[in-house]
C-alpha cells in the first residue's frame, strides 16, 4: 500500500473515532523537533521549537553544561505555524561558550545543544591599537542539501558529519543557503493533518492554502531523517534563505503581473511553512507576514472584495504582490505531470493598484470569472541585513519578487530578479554602510548560468535559473558595487557545485555546495564553462579561480562530490605584552578567507584570500 493511501485509510479509520477521540485526553505536550539555533549577536541568539500542542517552552542554559542555572522566558507554539514557536536570549556574556536544553511541562525534552557568542566591539577595542574593536570571526556556508535517496547522496549527509566533527566548536554561525529540503510529503492531506494534532477545526492557513501542510510535514521529515543535520542546527545558529526547492522546483515569474502558471502561484504558500521552520531566524528589513484569505472576484471587474479583512490597516506598501493561488492537491509537488491548466480559473499574478476601501483591492487586470470564494494571499518580503565587526551581510529573496526571463533576450531592461523595492534597498543599505566588506546573499548563481537539469515551460529552452537571465540588473549592480570601492562578495547556491570567481578587482561570486544533492555536470547545466580560466558568458568576462567539475561521462548517482565552505575574516592578531593574555592589533589590511573543503572526506580543496587593497 502506497503512504498515500496509508494517509487516506487513516484519515477514514480516525473520523469513524473522532467522536470517542474527542473525549479521550491527549500525551502531555512535549517536544516533537528541534531545537534549532538563529540570528546570533555578541548577548542573544534565538532558539526554536515544536511540541506536541500548542503551549509554551523554556530554555535553561549556562556556561557549564551540568550548570544550566539560568532560565528564559517562555515562548509559544501555535497551531497556525504547525506548533512552531521561537524565544530570544538576552543578556549573553560575549565570545563564551553556553550550553542549553529545552524543557516543556517541567521537564528537560530533547538533546541538548551549545553555541557560542560572538565577540563584543567593547570587549575587542583597544584605544592605541585596535580602536574600533574589531575581532576575527568565521561562518560556514552551503546550499543543497537533498536526503531523498532517489535522487541523491540520502540520509548520511556525510557533509554534515564532517561540519559537527571539524567546525561546530569553531564557527560563530551558519548561513544555508538555498534548497535545505526538497519536495516530499507535499499532497499530505489536511484532514489528516487536523486529527493528528488534535484539534477540531482547522487554523485559517489551513482553510485558505491547505496545501502548506504538505510543507509542514516536508519540513518534519526532512529535521527527523536528517540526524547529523539536526545536530549541527542544535549547536551552531543559523540563518536562511528559500530557493526553489523550499516553495517548489523551478518557481519563476512570481512578480510577473498577469503570469498564470501552477509553480508560480505557491510562492505565498512555501514561504510560510518556510518561516515557520527556517526563516524565524534571520533578520528582517520588513516583518510584516504573508496575508492568507479568501475573497470575491467578478468576471470583467478588476476589484476583490474580502468581508473579513481591513485592508486599510495593512501596509500593503511594504508588502508584495498578491497571489490567487491554483487549488488543486498537487500545486506544491515538483512533477511536470502536473503543470497542466486545471487550476482556479483566476490563478494569476496580481499586482496591487490601490486600496480602494477597507475590504476591496483594485488589482491591475479583471478576473476572468465570477468566483465567491477564492483563496488569495498578499506576499511578504523575505530580505534583510546583518552587521557583524567590519563586515555587513545582505540576505536576499531572489524567488519571490523576480520577473519571468526570457532567454532570448537576456539583457531586456528593466527585468529584475530582485523587485524594484528590494534593489532600491539594497543599493541604498549598501551605500551608506561603512563596512569594509560586503557579503550578498543570492540563493542563485551570479555568473555561471543554470540553463539545464529540465525545465517545465511550454518552450523548455528557456530554463534559467541565474543572474544570467537578467544582465541588465546584474550589470548595473557591479557598476554600482565597483563605484563603492569596497569588497563585495557575491555568496550564491542552486548550482550543484563549488567556484570562486573573480568579477572584478572589488567585486567576487563564491558558489558554495552542495552540501547533499547529486552534482551539475557544466558540459550540460553550466553552458559549458572552464574548470578554471578566464570565460565570458554574456557581456562580461569572469576569471574562475577555482571550481568543482565533472566530466559528462559520469552516470548520474556516481555524482556525488559535496563540498561546504568555511569563511574566516582576520581583522586583528593578538600581540598581549605578557602570553597568555589579551590585546587586539588591527591588520592594516584585513583580510576575508574563502576555504572549500571537501563534503566527503573533509579534506581542504581550496582556499582563496582577499584583502583590502594597499
Amino acid at each position: 500500500m502506497t503512504f498515500r493511501l496509508c494517509l487516506l485509510a487513516l484519515v477514514c479509520l480516525s473520523a469513524n473515532l473522532e467522536s470517542m477521540a474527542q473525549t479521550a485526553h491527549r500525551d502531555p505536550i512535549r517536544l516533537t523537533h528541534g531545537p534549532m539555533l538563529g540570528v546570533p549577536t555578541d548577548s542573544t541568539v534565538r532558539v526554536w521549537a515544536r511540541t506536541s500542542d500548542a503551549g509554551e517552552f523554556e530554555v535553561h542554559y549556562g556556561t557549564a553544561a551540568d550548570k544550566l542555572n539560568q532560565i528564559s522566558s517562555p515562548g509559544t507554539t501555535s497551531i497556525d505555524h504547525d506548533l512552531t514557536g521561537w524565544l530570544t536570549l538576552t543578556g549573553l556574556q560575549a565570545d563564551t561558550r553556553y550550553h542549553y536544553q529545552i524543557w516543556v511541562n517541567q521537564r528537560p525534552h530533547g538533546l541538548p545543544g551549545s553555541f557560542i557568542t560572538l565577540p563584543s566591539k567593547e570587549e575587542s577595542r583597544n584605544a592605541e591599537y585596535n580602536p574600533a574593536g574589531l575581532f576575527n570571526f568565521r561562518f560556514q556556508i552551503g546550499s543543497c542539501a537533498n536526503q531523498n535517496p532517489l535522487h541523491g547522496a540520502g540520509h548520511r549527509m556525510t557533509t554534515y558529519e564532517h561540519l559537527n566533527a571539524d567546525w561546530a566548536d569553531k564557527v560563530h554561525f551558519h548561513i544555508m543557503n538555498g534548497d535545505w529540503l526538497y519536495e516530499e510529503l507535499r499532497t499530505f492531506p489536511a484532514e489528516a493533518w487536523r486529527l493528528i494534532q488534535g484539534v477540531q477545526e482547522n487554523p485559517k492557513v489551513v482553510e485558505v492554502a491547505p496545501t502548506i501542510v504538505g510543507v509542514w510535514e516536508n519540513y518534519k521529515l526532512y529535521l527527523s531523517r536528517g540526524v547529523e543535520l539536526a545536530k549541527w542546527h542544535r549547536h551552531v545558529p543559523s540563518m536562511f534563505t528559500f530557493d526553489d526547492h523550499e516553495l517548489v522546483n523551478d518557481i519563476w515569474g512570481s512578480g510577473e503581473a498577469g503570469k498564470r502558471h501552477r509553480r508560480t502561484v505557491f510562492r505565498d504558500i512555501g514561504t510560510q511553512g518556510w518561516f515557520d521552520y527556517l526563516g524565524w531566524a534571520n533578520p528582517m528589513a520588513f516583518d510584516h507576514p504573508v496575508h492568507f484569505s479568501t475573497g470575491a472576484m467578478k468576471a470583467g471587474s478588476d476589484v476583490l472584495y474580502d468581508a473579513e479583512a481591513d485592508f486599510s490597516a495593512m501596509p500593503i506598501h511594504e508588502m508584495s504582490n498578491l497571489h490567487v493561488h491554483w487549488g488543486t492537491p498537487e500545486a506544491g509537488v515538483n512533477d511536470m505531470v502536473f503543470d497542466d491548466d486545471s487550476g482556479a480559473a483566476n490563478s494569476y499574478v496580481y499586482d496591487i493598484v490601490e486600496v480602494i476601501d477597507p475590504h476591496r483591492l483594485r488589482l491591475h487586470m479583471p478576473a476572468k470569472v465570477d468566483d465567491e470564494s477564492i483563496s488569495y494571499s498578499i506576499g511578504r518580503r523575505s530580505y534583510g541585513n546583518y552587521r557583524v565587526a567590519n563586515c555587513e551581510f545582505y540576505i536576499l529573496d531572489t524567488r519571490g519578487h523576480r520577473d519571468m526571463h526570457d532567454v532570448s533576450q537576456r539583457d531586456k531592461p528593466g527585468v529584475s530578479m530582485l523587485g524594484q523595492a528590494q534593489h532600491d534597498w539594497l543599493l541604498k543599505t549598501m551605500k551608506v554602510s561603512d563596512a569594509d566588506f560586503h557579503f550578498v546573499i543570492s540563493s542563485v548563481p551570479f555568473m555561471i548560468p543554470h540553463s539545464g537539469a529540465g525545465g517545465f515551460e511550454a518552450d523548455s529552452a528557456n530554463k534559467e535559473e541565474a543572474w544570467t537571465g537578467f544582465f541588465d540588473e546584474r550589470e548595473k549592480l557591479i557598476n554600482a558595487w565597483d563605484a563603492m570601492g569596497k569588497k563585495v562578495f557575491v555568496m550564491t547556491g542552486d548550482l550543484h557545485n563549488s567556484f570562486a570567481i573573480k568579477v572584478t578587482d572589488n567585486v567576487w561570486e563564491f558558489c558554495c555546495g552542495p552540501h547533499n544533492s547529486v552534482n551539475h555536470v557544466p558540459d550540460l547545466d553550466e553552458s559549458g564553462r572552464p574548470a578554471t580560466g578566464k570565460w565570458k558568458f554574456g557581456p562580461r568576462e569572469m576569471d574562475i579561480r577555482w571550481s568543482s567539475y565533472l566530466l559528462p561521462d559520469l552516470p548520474r548517482m556516481e555524482r556525488m562530490y559535496p563540498h561546504y565552505c568555511v569563511v574566516q575574516i582576520n581583522n586583528v592578531f593578538n600581540m598581549p605584552q605578557q602570553l597568555g593574555g589579551k590585546r587586539l592589533v588591527a591588520f592594516p589590511h584585513p583580510q576575508v578567507i574563502f576555504q572549500y573543503f571537501d563534503g566527503r572526506t573533509g579534506e581542504l580543496a581550496y582556499s582563496e584570500t582577499v584583502s583590502i587593497d594597499h
